[in-house]
Protein backbone atom coordinates (compact mmCIF):
# COMPACT_ATOMS: atom_id res chain seq x y z
CA UNK A 1 0.00 0.00 0.00
CA UNK A 2 1.17 3.54 -0.94
CA UNK A 3 0.71 6.49 0.97
CA UNK A 4 0.07 10.03 -1.32
CA UNK A 5 2.07 13.05 -0.68
CA UNK A 6 1.65 15.06 1.75
CA UNK A 7 -0.36 18.46 0.73
CA UNK A 8 0.97 21.87 0.64
CA UNK A 9 -0.22 24.76 2.46
CA UNK A 10 -1.33 26.25 -0.79
CA UNK A 11 -3.29 23.66 -1.72
CA UNK A 12 -4.88 22.93 2.12
CA UNK A 13 -5.98 26.97 1.30
CA UNK A 14 -7.44 26.04 -1.88
CA UNK A 15 -9.44 23.21 -0.45
CA UNK A 16 -10.46 25.07 2.53
CA UNK A 17 -11.78 27.82 0.37
CA UNK A 18 -13.48 25.55 -2.00
CA UNK A 19 -15.52 24.49 0.63
CA UNK A 20 -15.79 27.56 2.79
CA UNK A 21 -16.74 30.31 0.51
CA UNK A 22 -20.01 28.38 -1.01
CA UNK A 23 -21.10 28.00 2.39
CA UNK A 24 -20.73 32.10 3.20
CA UNK A 25 -21.97 33.14 0.06
CA UNK A 26 -25.31 30.83 0.11
CA UNK A 27 -25.59 31.72 4.21
CA UNK A 28 -25.31 35.26 3.26
CA UNK A 29 -27.80 35.39 0.51
CA UNK A 30 -30.35 33.32 2.25
CA UNK A 31 -30.25 35.26 5.72
CA UNK A 32 -28.64 38.60 4.80
CA UNK A 33 -29.82 41.77 3.52
CA UNK A 34 -28.80 43.70 0.18
CA UNK A 35 -25.56 44.76 2.18
CA UNK A 36 -25.11 41.03 3.00
CA UNK A 37 -25.63 39.99 -0.84
CA UNK A 38 -23.46 42.61 -2.20
CA UNK A 39 -20.39 41.29 0.04
CA UNK A 40 -21.12 37.96 -1.39
CA UNK A 41 -21.28 38.99 -4.84
CA UNK A 42 -17.91 40.64 -4.05
CA UNK A 43 -16.28 37.91 -2.15
CA UNK A 44 -17.38 35.14 -5.63
CA UNK A 45 -15.77 38.02 -8.11
CA UNK A 46 -12.66 38.61 -5.87
CA UNK A 47 -12.22 34.29 -5.97
CA UNK A 48 -12.80 34.21 -9.35
CA UNK A 49 -10.55 36.98 -10.23
CA UNK A 50 -8.09 35.66 -8.49
CA UNK A 51 -8.21 32.33 -9.88
CA UNK A 52 -8.21 33.62 -13.09
CA UNK A 53 -5.38 36.59 -12.29
CA UNK A 54 -3.10 33.28 -11.08
CA UNK A 55 -3.84 30.99 -13.25
CA UNK A 56 -4.87 32.99 -16.70
CA UNK A 57 -3.49 36.80 -16.56
CA UNK A 58 -3.90 37.01 -19.80
CA UNK A 59 -7.40 36.37 -19.78
CA UNK A 60 -7.74 39.97 -17.67
CA UNK A 61 -5.81 42.09 -19.86
CA UNK A 62 -7.81 40.88 -23.07
CA UNK A 63 -11.19 41.72 -20.72
CA UNK A 64 -10.07 45.04 -20.06
CA UNK A 65 -9.39 45.44 -24.03
CA UNK A 66 -12.73 44.41 -24.81
CA UNK A 67 -14.13 46.61 -21.84
CA UNK A 68 -12.24 49.52 -22.61
CA UNK A 69 -13.44 50.09 -26.25
CA UNK A 70 -17.07 48.42 -25.70
CA UNK A 71 -18.29 49.56 -22.08
CA UNK A 72 -16.11 51.98 -21.14
CA UNK A 73 -18.51 53.70 -18.63
CA UNK A 74 -20.17 50.21 -17.60
CA UNK A 75 -20.72 48.68 -14.08
CA UNK A 76 -19.70 45.03 -12.42
CA UNK A 77 -23.10 43.64 -12.57
CA UNK A 78 -24.94 44.37 -9.74
CA UNK A 79 -21.94 46.53 -7.92
CA UNK A 80 -21.47 50.04 -7.65
CA UNK A 81 -17.81 49.37 -9.45
CA UNK A 82 -16.34 50.58 -12.78
CA UNK A 83 -15.84 47.75 -14.98
CA UNK A 84 -12.95 49.74 -16.27
CA UNK A 85 -11.23 50.16 -12.59
CA UNK A 86 -12.37 46.79 -11.38
CA UNK A 87 -10.12 45.15 -14.27
CA UNK A 88 -7.40 47.52 -14.20
CA UNK A 89 -6.59 46.91 -10.42
CA UNK A 90 -6.59 42.64 -12.08
CA UNK A 91 -4.30 43.36 -14.15
CA UNK A 92 -2.09 45.61 -12.29
CA UNK A 93 -1.87 42.57 -9.64
CA UNK A 94 -1.35 40.13 -12.49
CA UNK A 95 1.20 41.98 -13.86
CA UNK A 96 2.99 42.45 -10.21
CA UNK A 97 2.35 38.36 -9.43
CA UNK A 98 3.67 37.00 -12.52
CA UNK A 99 7.08 37.14 -14.15
CA UNK A 100 7.04 39.69 -17.01
CA UNK A 101 7.67 39.19 -20.26
CA UNK A 102 9.66 42.56 -20.99
CA UNK A 103 12.05 44.18 -18.15
CA UNK A 104 13.45 46.69 -19.59
CA UNK A 105 12.24 50.44 -18.77
CA UNK A 106 11.84 52.37 -21.73
CA UNK A 107 12.83 56.08 -22.25
CA UNK A 108 9.70 57.50 -23.27
CA UNK A 109 8.26 55.09 -20.63
CA UNK A 110 10.48 56.86 -18.01
CA UNK A 111 8.39 60.05 -18.20
CA UNK A 112 5.28 58.39 -17.51
CA UNK A 113 7.20 57.06 -13.83
CA UNK A 114 8.17 60.75 -13.09
CA UNK A 115 4.95 62.17 -13.55
CA UNK A 116 3.88 59.18 -11.49
CA UNK A 117 6.14 60.00 -8.64
CA UNK A 118 5.89 63.72 -8.57
CA UNK A 119 1.56 63.79 -8.82
CA UNK A 120 2.55 61.76 -5.76
CA UNK A 121 4.20 64.08 -4.05
CA UNK A 122 1.92 66.88 -5.01
CA UNK A 123 -1.20 65.09 -3.52
CA UNK A 124 0.96 64.28 -0.19
CA UNK A 125 1.42 67.95 0.48
CA UNK A 126 -2.05 69.05 -0.32
CA UNK A 127 -4.39 66.38 0.42
CA UNK A 128 -7.01 67.64 3.18
CA UNK A 129 -8.87 64.44 3.26
CA UNK A 130 -9.52 60.74 2.24
CA UNK A 131 -11.09 61.88 -1.47
CA UNK A 132 -7.90 63.37 -2.41
CA UNK A 133 -5.95 60.22 -1.67
CA UNK A 134 -9.33 58.39 -3.53
CA UNK A 135 -8.62 60.55 -6.31
CA UNK A 136 -5.28 60.21 -7.09
CA UNK A 137 -5.48 56.40 -6.64
CA UNK A 138 -8.36 56.32 -9.63
CA UNK A 139 -5.81 58.55 -11.64
CA UNK A 140 -2.66 56.27 -10.90
CA UNK A 141 -4.32 52.91 -11.63
CA UNK A 142 -5.33 54.22 -14.74
CA UNK A 143 -1.94 55.50 -15.57
CA UNK A 144 -0.07 52.42 -14.40
CA UNK A 145 -1.58 50.47 -17.45
CA UNK A 146 1.44 52.03 -19.36
CA UNK A 147 3.59 49.98 -17.38
CA UNK A 148 1.64 47.03 -17.63
CA UNK A 149 1.07 46.74 -21.06
CA UNK A 150 4.89 47.34 -21.55
CA UNK A 151 5.54 44.41 -19.67
CA UNK A 152 3.85 42.12 -21.99
CA UNK A 153 4.90 40.13 -25.07
CA UNK A 154 5.05 42.27 -28.06
CA UNK A 155 2.63 39.95 -29.63
CA UNK A 156 0.34 39.39 -27.12
CA UNK A 157 -0.19 43.71 -26.74
CA UNK A 158 -0.83 43.63 -30.38
CA UNK A 159 -3.66 40.97 -29.68
CA UNK A 160 -4.59 43.42 -26.74
CA UNK A 161 -4.83 46.61 -29.49
CA UNK A 162 -6.75 44.58 -31.91
CA UNK A 163 -9.44 43.02 -28.96
CA UNK A 164 -9.40 46.96 -28.74
CA UNK A 165 -10.13 47.63 -32.10
CA UNK A 166 -13.08 45.20 -32.45
CA UNK A 167 -14.98 46.02 -29.22
CA UNK A 168 -14.72 50.19 -30.29
CA UNK A 169 -15.87 49.09 -34.04
CA UNK A 170 -18.86 47.29 -31.85
CA UNK A 171 -19.20 50.50 -29.80
CA UNK A 172 -19.06 52.34 -33.03
CA UNK A 173 -21.53 50.77 -35.13
CA UNK A 174 -24.03 50.60 -31.98
CA UNK A 175 -23.35 54.36 -31.30
CA UNK A 176 -23.97 55.11 -35.27
CA UNK A 177 -27.91 52.91 -34.70
CA UNK A 178 -28.44 54.92 -31.81
CA UNK A 179 -27.95 58.01 -34.06
CA UNK A 180 -29.95 57.26 -36.77
CA UNK A 181 -32.52 55.00 -35.81
CA UNK A 182 -33.29 55.99 -31.68
CA UNK A 183 -32.33 59.69 -31.08
CA UNK A 184 -34.27 59.67 -27.69
CA UNK A 185 -31.73 56.83 -27.12
CA UNK A 186 -33.65 54.55 -25.51
CA UNK A 187 -31.61 51.18 -27.01
CA UNK A 188 -28.70 52.12 -24.11
CA UNK A 189 -31.44 50.25 -21.37
CA UNK A 190 -30.78 47.36 -22.97
CA UNK A 191 -27.14 47.61 -21.08
CA UNK A 192 -29.04 48.70 -17.90
CA UNK A 193 -27.71 44.96 -16.57
CA UNK A 194 -24.09 47.41 -16.70
CA UNK A 195 -25.14 50.32 -15.18
CA UNK A 196 -26.34 52.29 -18.53
CA UNK A 197 -29.88 53.17 -19.30
CA UNK A 198 -30.22 56.56 -18.84
CA UNK A 199 -31.70 58.51 -22.15
CA UNK A 200 -29.80 61.60 -21.50
CA UNK A 201 -26.29 58.96 -21.77
CA UNK A 202 -26.75 58.00 -24.90
CA UNK A 203 -27.89 61.53 -26.63
CA UNK A 204 -25.98 64.72 -26.78
CA UNK A 205 -26.53 67.89 -28.26
CA UNK A 206 -24.49 71.23 -29.74
CA UNK A 207 -26.57 74.32 -29.83
CA UNK A 208 -25.78 76.81 -32.91
CA UNK A 209 -26.17 80.82 -32.45
CA UNK A 210 -29.67 80.50 -34.04
CA UNK A 211 -31.03 77.92 -31.50
CA UNK A 212 -30.47 74.67 -33.71
CA UNK A 213 -29.50 71.63 -31.82
CA UNK A 214 -27.47 68.68 -33.61
CA UNK A 215 -27.25 65.45 -31.81
CA UNK A 216 -23.73 64.32 -31.12
CA UNK A 217 -23.26 60.77 -31.36
CA UNK A 218 -22.12 58.82 -27.63
CA UNK A 219 -23.40 55.66 -27.28
CA UNK A 220 -21.77 53.92 -24.57
CA UNK A 221 -19.22 56.79 -24.26
CA UNK A 222 -21.71 58.58 -23.40
CA UNK A 223 -19.64 61.87 -23.25
CA UNK A 224 -19.20 62.74 -26.98
CA UNK A 225 -15.52 63.83 -26.66
CA UNK A 226 -14.68 61.00 -24.37
CA UNK A 227 -15.77 58.64 -27.58
CA UNK A 228 -14.63 61.21 -29.98
CA UNK A 229 -10.57 60.23 -28.27
CA UNK A 230 -11.73 56.49 -27.90
CA UNK A 231 -12.21 56.30 -31.43
CA UNK A 232 -9.61 58.75 -32.85
CA UNK A 233 -7.53 55.83 -30.32
CA UNK A 234 -8.92 52.87 -32.24
CA UNK A 235 -8.63 54.46 -35.63
CA UNK A 236 -4.82 54.28 -34.49
CA UNK A 237 -4.67 50.83 -33.87
CA UNK A 238 -7.04 49.78 -36.21
CA UNK A 239 -4.34 51.57 -39.37
CA UNK A 240 -1.20 50.31 -36.99
CA UNK A 241 -2.04 46.62 -36.64
CA UNK A 242 -4.68 45.39 -38.67
CA UNK A 243 -4.37 44.58 -42.67
CA UNK A 244 -6.44 44.30 -45.72
CA UNK A 245 -10.41 45.16 -46.16
CA UNK A 246 -10.82 44.50 -42.58
CA UNK A 247 -8.39 47.55 -42.01
CA UNK A 248 -10.62 49.52 -44.51
CA UNK A 249 -14.09 48.86 -43.11
CA UNK A 250 -13.34 49.27 -39.46
CA UNK A 251 -11.21 52.67 -40.40
CA UNK A 252 -14.34 53.86 -42.39
CA UNK A 253 -16.40 53.17 -39.63
CA UNK A 254 -14.26 54.12 -37.00
CA UNK A 255 -13.53 57.55 -38.93
CA UNK A 256 -17.49 58.45 -39.55
CA UNK A 257 -17.90 57.98 -35.93
CA UNK A 258 -14.88 60.81 -35.19
CA UNK A 259 -17.09 62.40 -37.38
CA UNK A 260 -20.77 62.31 -36.31
CA UNK A 261 -19.22 63.29 -32.47
CA UNK A 262 -18.78 66.45 -33.39
CA UNK A 263 -15.36 66.44 -31.43
CA UNK A 264 -13.70 68.93 -33.24
CA UNK A 265 -10.40 68.21 -31.23
CA UNK A 266 -10.74 64.47 -31.93
CA UNK A 267 -11.33 65.20 -35.82
CA UNK A 268 -8.96 68.20 -36.11
CA UNK A 269 -6.14 65.36 -34.19
CA UNK A 270 -6.50 63.35 -37.31
CA UNK A 271 -6.38 66.01 -39.90
CA UNK A 272 -3.06 67.20 -38.33
CA UNK A 273 -1.77 63.56 -38.19
CA UNK A 274 -2.38 62.95 -41.84
CA UNK A 275 -1.09 66.38 -42.89
CA UNK A 276 2.18 65.61 -41.03
CA UNK A 277 2.57 62.26 -42.77
CA UNK A 278 2.60 64.17 -46.06
CA UNK A 279 4.84 66.08 -44.85
CA UNK A 280 7.74 64.35 -43.40
CA UNK A 281 6.99 60.63 -44.77
CA UNK A 282 8.49 59.21 -47.38
CA UNK A 283 5.95 57.56 -49.94
CA UNK A 284 5.76 55.28 -52.65
CA UNK A 285 3.86 57.49 -55.49
CA UNK A 286 0.70 55.05 -55.41
CA UNK A 287 0.56 55.22 -51.50
CA UNK A 288 0.48 58.63 -51.49
CA UNK A 289 -1.99 59.17 -54.15
CA UNK A 290 -4.66 56.46 -52.66
CA UNK A 291 -4.29 57.99 -49.56
CA UNK A 292 -4.58 61.38 -50.49
CA UNK A 293 -7.43 60.43 -52.43
CA UNK A 294 -9.23 58.03 -49.51
CA UNK A 295 -8.55 61.20 -46.77
CA UNK A 296 -9.99 63.63 -48.75
CA UNK A 297 -13.37 61.87 -50.01
CA UNK A 298 -13.94 61.08 -46.23
CA UNK A 299 -13.02 64.48 -45.51
CA UNK A 300 -15.24 65.77 -47.79
CA UNK A 301 -17.90 63.98 -47.18
CA UNK A 302 -17.82 64.93 -43.52
CA UNK A 303 -18.23 68.59 -44.52
CA UNK A 304 -21.02 67.15 -46.57
CA UNK A 305 -23.28 66.98 -43.75
CA UNK A 306 -24.39 70.14 -42.32
CA UNK A 307 -24.46 70.02 -38.18
CA UNK A 308 -20.46 68.78 -39.30
CA UNK A 309 -19.91 71.59 -41.50
CA UNK A 310 -21.14 74.14 -38.95
CA UNK A 311 -19.67 72.33 -36.37
CA UNK A 312 -16.17 72.81 -38.05
CA UNK A 313 -16.96 76.38 -39.51
CA UNK A 314 -17.84 77.45 -36.14
CA UNK A 315 -14.24 76.90 -34.59
CA UNK A 316 -13.00 80.25 -36.48
CA UNK A 317 -15.76 82.07 -35.40
CA UNK A 318 -16.56 84.50 -32.64
CA UNK A 319 -20.16 83.39 -31.85
CA UNK A 320 -18.55 79.57 -30.86
CA UNK A 321 -19.66 79.51 -26.72
CA UNK A 322 -17.70 76.76 -26.20
CA UNK A 323 -14.57 78.39 -27.60
CA UNK A 324 -15.61 81.92 -25.28
CA UNK A 325 -15.71 79.79 -22.10
CA UNK A 326 -11.90 78.88 -22.83
CA UNK A 327 -11.00 81.89 -23.37
CA UNK A 328 -11.91 82.88 -19.69
CA UNK A 329 -10.70 80.11 -17.95
CA UNK A 330 -6.78 80.99 -19.75
CA UNK A 331 -7.86 84.07 -18.35
CA UNK A 332 -8.55 83.16 -14.90
CA UNK A 333 -6.19 80.60 -14.79
CA UNK A 334 -3.62 82.91 -13.64
CA UNK A 335 -5.36 84.08 -10.84
CA UNK A 336 -6.73 80.28 -9.52
CA UNK A 337 -3.01 79.48 -9.69
CA UNK A 338 -2.12 82.30 -7.32
CA UNK A 339 -0.46 80.68 -4.20
CA UNK A 340 -0.55 77.43 -5.52
CA UNK A 341 1.68 77.16 -8.49
CA UNK A 342 3.97 74.76 -6.49
CA UNK A 343 2.00 71.85 -5.81
CA UNK A 344 -1.49 73.14 -7.01
CA UNK A 345 -5.01 73.43 -5.34
CA UNK A 346 -5.37 69.93 -5.16
CA UNK A 347 -6.82 66.48 -6.01
CA UNK A 348 -9.91 66.08 -4.78
CA UNK A 349 -11.80 69.31 -5.21
CA UNK A 350 -15.33 69.58 -5.83
CA UNK A 351 -15.20 70.71 -9.80
CA UNK A 352 -13.18 66.92 -10.42
CA UNK A 353 -16.19 65.06 -8.94
CA UNK A 354 -19.15 67.02 -9.38
CA UNK A 355 -20.48 68.26 -12.94
CA UNK A 356 -22.53 71.24 -12.03
CA UNK A 357 -19.64 72.50 -9.91
CA UNK A 358 -16.95 72.18 -12.75
CA UNK A 359 -19.62 73.90 -14.78
CA UNK A 360 -19.75 76.81 -12.19
CA UNK A 361 -16.03 76.78 -11.69
CA UNK A 362 -15.38 76.74 -15.91
CA UNK A 363 -11.84 75.21 -14.77
CA UNK A 364 -9.07 75.83 -17.97
CA UNK A 365 -9.76 72.88 -20.44
CA UNK A 366 -6.45 72.36 -21.38
CA UNK A 367 -4.60 68.95 -20.22
CA UNK A 368 -1.30 70.37 -19.38
CA UNK A 369 -2.88 73.26 -17.66
CA UNK A 370 -5.54 71.22 -15.91
CA UNK A 371 -2.65 68.70 -14.66
CA UNK A 372 -0.96 72.13 -13.34
CA UNK A 373 -4.05 73.32 -11.61
CA UNK A 374 -4.21 70.31 -9.70
CA UNK A 375 -0.97 69.23 -8.79
CA UNK A 376 1.21 72.30 -9.02
CA UNK A 377 3.72 73.08 -12.01
CA UNK A 378 6.28 70.00 -11.50
CA UNK A 379 3.61 67.91 -12.62
CA UNK A 380 2.31 69.98 -15.62
CA UNK A 381 6.00 69.72 -16.46
CA UNK A 382 6.28 66.13 -16.08
CA UNK A 383 3.10 65.79 -18.28
CA UNK A 384 4.30 68.10 -21.07
CA UNK A 385 7.45 65.71 -21.03
CA UNK A 386 5.29 63.06 -21.87
CA UNK A 387 3.88 64.65 -24.90
CA UNK A 388 7.53 65.71 -25.54
CA UNK A 389 8.96 62.46 -25.74
CA UNK A 390 5.72 61.20 -27.52
CA UNK A 391 6.49 63.61 -30.21
CA UNK A 392 9.98 62.78 -30.49
CA UNK A 393 9.38 58.93 -31.03
CA UNK A 394 6.56 60.41 -33.24
CA UNK A 395 9.04 62.45 -35.83
CA UNK A 396 10.96 59.23 -35.75
CA UNK A 397 8.39 56.59 -37.13
CA UNK A 398 7.02 59.87 -39.72
CA UNK A 399 10.86 59.21 -40.95
CA UNK A 400 10.25 55.41 -41.10
CA UNK A 401 9.63 53.59 -44.26
CA UNK A 402 6.03 52.00 -43.09
CA UNK A 403 3.45 54.45 -43.62
CA UNK A 404 1.06 52.96 -40.79
CA UNK A 405 3.89 54.00 -38.57
CA UNK A 406 3.57 57.18 -39.47
CA UNK A 407 0.09 57.69 -39.88
CA UNK A 408 0.21 56.50 -35.91
CA UNK A 409 3.24 58.85 -34.74
CA UNK A 410 1.50 62.00 -36.69
CA UNK A 411 -2.01 61.58 -35.12
CA UNK A 412 -0.06 61.40 -31.64
CA UNK A 413 1.48 64.28 -32.93
CA UNK A 414 -1.77 65.44 -33.80
CA UNK A 415 -3.41 64.35 -30.57
CA UNK A 416 -0.97 66.34 -28.40
CA UNK A 417 -0.89 69.30 -30.05
CA UNK A 418 -4.76 70.00 -30.94
CA UNK A 419 -6.89 67.77 -28.90
CA UNK A 420 -5.07 67.60 -25.02
CA UNK A 421 -5.10 71.74 -25.32
CA UNK A 422 -9.09 71.41 -26.14
CA UNK A 423 -9.83 68.88 -23.87
CA UNK A 424 -9.30 67.40 -20.78
CA UNK A 425 -11.17 63.86 -19.72
CA UNK A 426 -7.58 62.62 -19.87
CA UNK A 427 -6.36 64.06 -16.98
CA UNK A 428 -10.41 63.75 -14.83
CA UNK A 429 -11.86 60.36 -15.93
CA UNK A 430 -9.68 57.70 -15.19
CA UNK A 431 -12.11 55.74 -18.21
CA UNK A 432 -10.12 58.05 -20.97
CA UNK A 433 -7.02 58.55 -18.43
CA UNK A 434 -6.89 54.29 -19.27
CA UNK A 435 -7.45 55.18 -23.09
CA UNK A 436 -4.81 57.56 -22.97
CA UNK A 437 -2.46 55.15 -21.03
CA UNK A 438 -3.03 52.37 -24.10
CA UNK A 439 -1.59 55.28 -26.84
CA UNK A 440 1.24 56.03 -24.72
CA UNK A 441 2.03 52.22 -24.72
CA UNK A 442 1.94 51.75 -28.06
CA UNK A 443 3.64 54.62 -29.09
CA UNK A 444 6.67 52.84 -27.57
CA UNK A 445 5.36 49.47 -29.60
CA UNK A 446 5.40 51.30 -32.86
CA UNK A 447 8.61 53.34 -32.32
CA UNK A 448 10.03 49.90 -31.56
CA UNK A 449 8.46 48.48 -34.67
CA UNK A 450 10.17 51.67 -36.69
CA UNK A 451 13.53 50.80 -35.13
CA UNK A 452 13.34 47.06 -36.29
CA UNK A 453 12.53 48.02 -39.39
CA UNK A 454 15.48 50.88 -40.01
CA UNK A 455 17.55 48.55 -38.75
CA UNK A 456 16.40 45.68 -40.96
CA UNK A 457 17.16 48.13 -43.72
CA UNK A 458 20.29 48.91 -42.76
CA UNK A 459 21.64 45.40 -42.68
CA UNK A 460 20.07 44.85 -46.44
CA UNK A 461 21.77 47.88 -47.77
CA UNK A 462 25.13 46.66 -45.87
CA UNK A 463 24.94 43.44 -46.86
CA UNK A 464 24.04 44.31 -50.34
CA UNK A 465 26.71 47.05 -50.75
CA UNK A 466 29.12 44.11 -49.15
CA UNK A 467 28.40 42.37 -51.70
CA UNK A 468 29.29 44.63 -54.34
CA UNK A 469 32.70 45.75 -52.91
CA UNK A 470 34.20 42.47 -51.50
CA UNK A 471 36.40 40.86 -53.82
CA UNK A 472 34.40 37.22 -53.16
CA UNK A 473 31.64 38.92 -55.15
CA UNK A 474 33.78 38.15 -58.33
CA UNK A 475 34.55 35.05 -57.93
CA UNK A 476 32.78 32.32 -59.25
CA UNK A 477 30.95 30.17 -56.47
CA UNK A 478 32.57 27.18 -55.49
CA UNK A 479 30.50 24.06 -55.68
Amino acid sequence: MTTSEPMSIAQRVGWVAIVAIPVLVTFAVIVGGTPAKLAAFALVALTVGAYVGLRHPLYLTRALAFSLGALPFGYVPGTPAPLIFTLTVATILATVIHRTAVSRITWPETTVIALIALSALSVVVTATGPGDFFEFGKWLISTLVVVCLLRMPRDEMAMFGRIYVYAASGAAAFALLIFVGDPAGKLIRYLSILGYGSEEESTRFVYSPTGATSVRLAGTYIDPNAAGIGFVLALMLCILLLRGYLRTALATLLFLSIVLTLSRAALFSVVLGVLLMFAFQQLRARERFAIVGAFLAAFVGALAVPSVRSRVFSSFGNEDAGSSARGDALAEFPGHMQGHWLFGLGWGRPEFVDPATAFEVNFVANSPLLTIYRGGIFTGLAFTAILVAGAVVGYRMLRSGRWELGFYGGTFIGFSVIALQLDFPVVSTPATTTAFSVMLAFVVYAWEKATQNNQNGDNVESTKTKSLLSPEAARPAVS
